[in-house]
């Protein structure tokens, strides 16, 4: 595998789905930034009940070696910035609720307990050719939006104190149990 190649490669699919973002009439743009891989941002209003300002990013992830056989394409949606330390413990539980019951992908709070974030991570095979290698990032920022979507709004209503991890069981329908 020639890295060079294959950096040239992603940017042409990343500008693809940037493209293919905008047609659809979501605000996205390319970013390069020292020391992050380059990525599609999105602004993503039509997640949720659309109060909240939603962010998705979407990257490869870089490669460990040359010899690698298998890339991982990443879709990150933040949901929130600000997450109150009161409600922290409560939201850890309906999160590990929730993700109990997910297809794919997982929400995640980083380290520093202020992002809560949907992300999604695919293998690919580094030697897939387009236009199979878009399709596959593509139903993966599908369905990246879709997972987060159906539960944004519960998860809204733990950061806010309107719903507890019971209620995340209850909206659920008992899968989280």
């Amino acid at each position: 595998m020639n890295i060079k190649e294959m950096t040239e490669k992603r940017h042409a699919l990343l500008e693809s789905l940037n493209e293919e973002l905008n047609a659809a009439e979501i605000a996205a743009v390319i970013r390069e930034e020292e020391g992050a891989p380059e990525m599609v941002s999105a602004m993503l209003d039509e997640l949720g009940d659309g109060e909240l300002e939603v962010l998705g990013d979407f990257f490869f992830r870089p490669f460990e070696t040359e010899e690698d056989t298998t890339q991982y394409f990443s879709a990150v949606i933040t949901i929130t910035d600000e997450i109150p330390k009161e409600r922290l413990a409560e939201l850890y539980e309906a999160i590990s609720y929730v993700n109990f019951s997910l297809p794919a992908g997982c929400f995640s709070i980083d380290k520093d307990h202020r992002f809560l974030c949907f992300v999604l991570s695919i293998p690919l095979p580094v030697e897939m050719e387009d236009p199979a290698l878009f399709e596959e990032i593509d139903l993966a920022v599908g369905n990246a939006f879709a997972i987060a979507d159906a539960h944004i709004g519960i998860l809204s209503d733990v950061l806010s104190g309107k719903e507890n991890a019971d209620g995340v069981v209850a909206f659920l329908g008992g899968k989280g149990e």
